[in-house]
């Protein structure tokens, strides 16, 4: 910092409508062992308006190509609610010298009964990059395994996974 300023500016640019190949693997089911941990928002709008936030980790989320995110969500909450009013929502993705919000248009696409969650596709209208010069994410918030073994959640990060990707 000079003078009590940062260097350089915040620099927000349109992608278009397509993820990028980074979010594409971080989404893709593959190497959940790796991915324990990381943490990613999702906001909605309550129907006051009202934003809605929800963590989300890589066992509830799947990138089926570069226009759709697949996410399940726990059944019964106010996320769920929101995304199946099919408002526009947005997702976060932070990870080292990358932050990316990601709008888009909720469509409920199932309910995976045997782990008690709606799945909801998020069709994608815009991918915005906001770049920080001098000051770049170095990582996504995160979260911890307790009361259980890492093990058992991949596990059952791998079996919800599956039967999300035969929607």
């Amino acid at each position: 910092m000079a003078g009590g300023r940062l260097r350089g500016s915040v620099v927000s640019s349109a992608l278009g409508d397509r993820m990028p190949a980074s979010v594409m693997a971080a989404f893709d089911g593959a190497g959940l062992e790796d991915k324990v941990g990381l943490g990613y928002l999702l906001v909605t709008s309550d129907p006051d308006g009202s934003p809605r936030p929800c963590m989300l980790s890589c066992g509830e989320l799947l990138a089926p190509d570069d226009r759709r995110l697949r996410v399940a969500l726990w059944s019964g909450t106010h996320t769920c609610a929101n995304l199946s009013r099919g408002s526009a929502c947005l997702f976060c993705y932070v990870a080292e010298g990358v932050v990316l919000y990601v709008r888009g248009t909720p469509r409920h696409v199932g309910v995976l009964a045997r782990h008690h969650v709606d799945c909801f596709d998020i069709d994608i209208s815009s991918v915005e990059s906001d770049d920080h010069p001098g000051m770049p994410a170095t990582a996504t918030f995160g979260f911890a395994v307790t009361g259980q073994s890492v093990e058992s959640v991949v596990a059952e990060w791998h079996e919800r996974l599956a039967a999300l990707r035969s929607l």
